[in-house]
């Protein structure tokens, strides 16, 4: 199953041919759903040896803390239950390409996970290109299936190489019958001669509050789970949201919320400890952040700045403000709007980039913040805390690649 670093372009060629051979081995959706529910149970159990020494391997390699590995692997994997992994083998009418390459990011482990199970439940079989960063956890895991269901198994495969052989990319492309790609829009454009592609170009992702009908315990509730969405994959993901808005008339109530996620931000960093370092463009990204909003207060605005020791974490009160992407590392944005049209103008930056839209409201609720969000492009609203867990068919991107193994165009 492991890839090899020396590989060649006849080496994909026949990888693919074998991946097309075991593909056409007969078994149904519901057989290849059992399979993968086997396999990701035994990766959500913590004391998996593979799953631990992979989020030890993972952690070591990223500078991330193990518990932040395997709180971000423990979301991820949480959507593909027997249950829904068995409805969309039953309710799906697949018609998928025989091939499929992947070539995945490395900002956040497992993140294209998604698209893998949609392809082996369709009857893909998939030829994965792990980032160079993070070349462990598709290793790992298609071992774990292989050992669940061999026949299944077969139709996997993880190939390395390095981002900068573009003979072997162009050999992944000539190979097979469709790509899906992760990456900024540079590496998506720059695969624009594969067929069938996929794309998945940087996103971003946000969250609103409608804060006038949520009673104390609930707003403490809502910042502890936007708290838990802000952390996971140290905010590098495209499901992370970067600001919150505040619907509220009264800004000294979102101010008090900006301080309730900070709260709860210190808190989580006691269980889940943020990286001992950063890279030197990162701290200095979030150092940036950090100063701005210090000199801002001091010149009279009204931005507050919260911040743990170290970069372990920052939030930034910006009531006025629309939609800013932060650097990343536990770092958020807090900002009131006083009604729906105001909050689209406030997301405006954000037109056409949006992923996800976490959702917190009360019993009594005012705006129809489900229909505001469908209107900005958001392909997955949610309630707060569930941002890192979408289901398996979640139409990341806009759902091209589930109209792809559907054989829609």
């Amino acid at each position: 199953m492991e890839g090899v670093s020396d590989i060649t372009a006849d080496d994909l060629k026949a990888t693919a041919e074998q991946l097309r051979s075991a593909g056409s081995v007969k078994s149904t959706p519901c057989d290849r759903a059992s399979a993968l529910a086997r396999a990701v149970k035994r990766w959500r159990d913590p004391a998996f040896p593979q799953r631990r020494a992979a989020i030890d391997r993972i952690a070591r390699s990223s500078a991330f803390s193990p518990e932040l590995v395997g709180a971000s692997l423990h979301a991820l994997l949480a959507p593909f239950k027997l249950y829904a992994l068995q409805s969309i083998a039953e309710r799906e009418r697949f018609s998928p390409p025989k091939v499929v390459g992947l070539i995945m990011a490395g900002n956040a482990a497992g993140a294209g996970l998604h698209e893998i199970v949609l392809a082996l439940i369709a009857g893909a079989a998939v030829l994965i290109k792990p980032a160079s960063s993070e070349p462990l956890f598709f290793t790992e895991f298609a071992r774990t299936i292989a050992d669940s269901d061999p026949a299944l198994g077969a139709r996997i495969a993880v190939r390395h190489w390095d981002r900068t052989r573009d003979d072997l990319t162009g050999a992944l492309i000539d190979a097979c019958d469709a790509i899906a790609a992760y990456g900024d829009d540079a590496t998506i454009a720059a695969l624009s001669r594969a067929p069938n592609l996929v794309g998945y170009p940087s996103r971003v992702s946000a969250a609103a509050v409608e804060l006038e009908n949520l009673d104390s315990v609930t707003r403490i509730n809502v910042a502890r789970a936007l708290a838990r969405d802000v952390t996971l994959f140290e905010q590098l993901g495209c499901l992370s949201p970067h600001h919150v808005f505040v619907l509220d008339s009264d800004t000294q109530h979102a101010r008090q919320f900006a301080s309730d996620l900070a709260d709860s931000l210190k808190s989580l960093a006691i269980a889940v400890p943020a990286p001992p370092t950063l890279a030197l463009e990162d701290s200095a990204a979030v150092r940036r952040v950090r100063e701005i909003a210090r000199w801002r207060r001091i010149a009279g605005e009204s931005v507050e700045l919260w911040e743990g020791p170290r970069l372990d974490w920052t939030v930034i009160y910006d009531p006025s403000a629309s939609f800013t992407v932060s650097p990343g590392f536990r770092t958020v944005y807090v900002s009131t709007a006083q009604n729906p049209r105001d909050l689209e103008e406030r997301l405006a930056p954000a037109t056409g980039r949006l992923e996800a839209f976490a959702i917190a409201e009360g019993d009594s609720v005012r705006f129809n913040l489900r229909e505001t969000a469908t209107s900005l492009g958001a392909y997955y609203i949610c309630e707060a805390g569930t941002m890192q867990s979408p289901p398996i068919d979640w139409r990341h991107g806009g759902g091209a690649f589930l109209n792809l193994m559907r054989g829609e165009k």
